[in-house]
Parts: structure tokens; C-alpha cells; sequence
């Protein structure tokens, strides 16, 4: 078997997540034109397959996603590779235990990002992310060379998710569904915060309880079932817009 033909096999299965991935961020308020992508290491290797350039998320097929090593060489595919890959590069060298990394510009998230403020645990989300919701403030621009990627997987540290100043966030997990709902979780909780503050003083879950709360969250039975939530919706949004239009 050719290296075409073997990277075609052994990825299929991941291209296929990491677009319905980009697909699901895209439905919930994660697009920003054609910025923004999705990454997973393929197991065993020190390459990783990520969404095209020049696409945005809600287009993504199986057939954009494209292989490429740490040092940003493409190995597979016919898109062009994002100028961001040392986001991803640098926090795979840098997190062995990562799988997938997320990076999108949602704005609640972003908004928060360019404050002082800390992510509090307001609502449930929240309690996915204290006590501390690490920011990457090296630089607001596009994340293009190594020695910028290696700043924000060293503000990431080993947290879920990094804030990025006048810039949008990242998450990672253990695999492209966690990473994802990290993503979308994460924007569900900066929302709910800021609009709980446009209110006045507001409160947050005491730390006796974010533990739990978390856990109820991020359990292994809730992760399948709110990723097969958004994968149910994801199907009813696509045929919804593929039916032809009503003439009046």
C-alpha cells in the first residue's frame, strides 16, 4: 500500500470527526468567516490532521482535512494548511497527553479575554475551568512561529482551555469530542457570566461544589450524550438547510 493510500485509510475515521467537530462549533456560534480550526494527532505519530485554510467551519468536509507534521510540512491532502499551525504544533510537542486542540474566536469567550476579569464558576460550565482560566498574552496577532506557539502551550500549561488576549481561546482534550465541548462549554460559561454581571453583583458556585458540578459535567456517560446531542442537532440543522426555498 502507497503512503497515499495508507494515510487515506488510517485517517478516514479522524478526518471525518475533526470535520463534524468544525461543523458543531460552527452551528453553535464559533464561526468567524473562514477563521478557526480543528486538529487531532493521529495516535502513534508526530503528525496531526487539521481543517483547511480558506474554509469556514460549517463547510468542512472530510475531504478539507489535511495532514501535516510538528514542523507544518503537509503529508496528506489537497487543502492548504493554516498559517496557525504552531498553535497546535507546539501544544502537542509540549502535552503529550493531548489529542485534539480547538482554536476559535466565539465572542463572549473573546470578549472576556480582553478583560481583567477572571472566568468564575457562574454557572456549571464554569466549574469546568477553576480555579484559574490561564490567558496567553505574549501577543493579540495570528499565532505564526514556533516561539509564539511555545508561549501559549506554556500559558496553557496543563489546564483545559487558555484565554487569548484580543484574540479568541483554545482548548484541548483527550480526544476531538472532549476538545470540542471544552470549546463549546467554555463560551456557554463566559456568556452566562457576563450577562449575569450586566445584572449588578452577582455570585458564583462555592468551592465546596465546583468539584462536583464538574464532575457531573465531564463524567465519561455525559460527555457521550451531550456530544451525541450536538451531533443529532448537527443532522436536523444540516437538512433544514438543504431543504429548497418556499416560493411566497
Amino acid at each position: 500500500m502507497g503512503s497515499e493510500d495508507r494515510w487515506a485509510q488510517e485517517g478516514a475515521e479522524l478526518r471525518e470527526r475533526v470535520a463534524v467537530a468544525c461543523r458543531v462549533l460552527a452551528m453553535e456560534g464559533h464561526t468567524d468567516i473562514t477563521q478557526g480550526h480543528v486538529s487531532a494527532r493521529h495516535p502513534g505519530t508526530s503528525y496531526y490532521w487539521i481543517k483547511a485554510s480558506g474554509l469556514g467551519l460549517d463547510e468542512v468536509t472530510a475531504d478539507d482535512v489535511v495532514l501535516v507534521d510538528l514542523d507544518g510540512n503537509k503529508v496528506w491532502g489537497s487543502g492548504r494548511p493554516h498559517t496557525e499551525l504552531p498553535i497546535h504544533a507546539e501544544i502537542y510537542r509540549a502535552r503529550p497527553d493531548v489529542m485534539a486542540v480547538v482554536h476559535t474566536h466565539p465572542p463572549y469567550a473573546t470578549a472576556l479575554a480582553a478583560s481583567h476579569v477572571p472566568l468564575r464558576p457562574v454557572s456549571h460550565e464554569g466549574a469546568l475551568f477553576w480555579p484559574e482560566l490561564p490567558r496567553y498574552t505574549f501577543t493579540t496577532d495570528l499565532v505564526v512561529t514556533r516561539e509564539q506557539g511555545e508561549e501559549l502551550a506554556k500559558a496553557l500549561g496543563s489546564a483545559r482551555a487558555c484565554l487569548m488576549r484580543n484574540h479568541g481561546i483554545v482548548t484541548v482534550g483527550s480526544s476531538v469530542e472532549e476538545a470540542a465541548l471544552f470549546a463549546l462549554h467554555l463560551e456557554r460559561a463566559a456568556k452566562l457570566q457576563i450577562l449575569a454581571a450586566a445584572l449588578g453583583p452577582y455570585t458564583w458556585t462555592p468551592d465546596s461544589e465546583i468539584a462536583q458540578k464538574a464532575a457531573h459535567l465531564h463524567s465519561p456517560r455525559q460527555l457521550d450524550r451531550n456530544w451525541g446531542y450536538y451531533v443529532r442537532k448537527l443532522k436536523r440543522w444540516e437538512q433544514a438547510w438543504a431543504q429548497p426555498a418556499v416560493s411566497p
